[in-house]
């Protein structure tokens, strides 16, 4: 049987804040997991997509209101001189490597995304996730491979959200900028910048920590967050640092007190 479509983006709610971590956390089963957070998102399919089979196997284990979201495939977005290719079980020539990465418009990128999206929609994810290095850096080349790559997966998505996170050398601004005029997501984590996070309807935080703050998030850290992101339509906050589980439960349940007492002034 196929996996089922995702609801269209048109059927989202109009206010919805999900919290959730990077990858599921040591030694916690997923039925463990949702009984605490509405939102994972899937990190396993950066190295390579796992077969669909298991993950619409994970997709009815969970509870319908809950959600997951997914990282693109390393070959998108990484060359093959990236460590992670050490991981691929995908069987690739050497000719065909120097084709993948930098969303270069190649049968290698192409056969990465297909494989991604029919992830994605096995798991029914809401949003996809494109994590590019410091070596893709903001230059004119890279711009238009963005340009051309997502025009094109836009279209193909089909209701499932896409979301980019930069490292390296793009400032804030710019990413942004972009981001907005590819149609996607601009991902990041909010609490590292000095400026303002982008005035946008949807936003994905990825909170890593910093200095003293990368093992757990201080509570005046999560009240910041939780300001920022009640601004939003629609927000998924997933938390990468080191203490993730713990932290996401406590900014869980702060937005979950904040939600009750708006209710009960109301």
């Amino acid at each position: 049987m196929p996996p089922t479509t995702p609801p269209s983006i048109q059927d989202e709610p109009e206010s919805l804040i999900r919290v959730g971590c990077a990858d599921l956390p040591a030694g916690i089963s997923r039925a463990a997991y949702f009984e605490h957070l509405d939102l994972l998102e899937v990190e396993s399919t950066f190295w390579e997509p796992p077969g669909e089979s298991a993950l619409r196997r994970w997709r009815r284990e969970t509870p319908v209101a809950e959600a997951f979201t997914l990282v693109a495939w390393q070959l998108i977005t990484h060359e093959a001189s990236s460590a992670g290719y050490s991981r691929l079980n995908t069987k690739l020539a050497p000719d065909a490597r120097a084709r993948c990465g930098a969303f270069r418009d190649t049968d290698e990128v192409r056969m990465a995304w297909a494989r991604t999206l029919s992830a994605a929609r096995a798991l029914e994810a809401e949003v996809i996730l494109f994590e590019t290095p410091p070596a893709f850096a903001p230059s004119e080349a890279n711009r238009a491979a963005l340009r051309r790559f997502f025009l094109r997966a836009a279209a193909e998505a089909e209701g499932i959200r896409l979301a980019w996170e930069p490292q390296g050398l793009w400032e804030p601004a710019q990413a942004a900028r972009l981001a907005a005029e590819i149609g996607v997501i601009y991902a990041l984590d909010p609490l590292q910048l000095e400026v303002p996070p982008p005035d946008e309807a949807r936003a994905y935080f990825r909170i890593h920590g910093m200095g003293i703050y990368r093992n757990k998030i201080s509570d005046d850290l999560l009240e910041l967050l939780a300001d920022m992101v009640e601004n939003y339509e629609r927000a998924w906050v997933v938390f990468a640092n080191v203490e993730k589980y713990p932290d996401a439960q406590r900014f869980h349940r702060l937005l979950a007190g904040r939600a009750y007492v708006d209710t009960d002034d109301d």
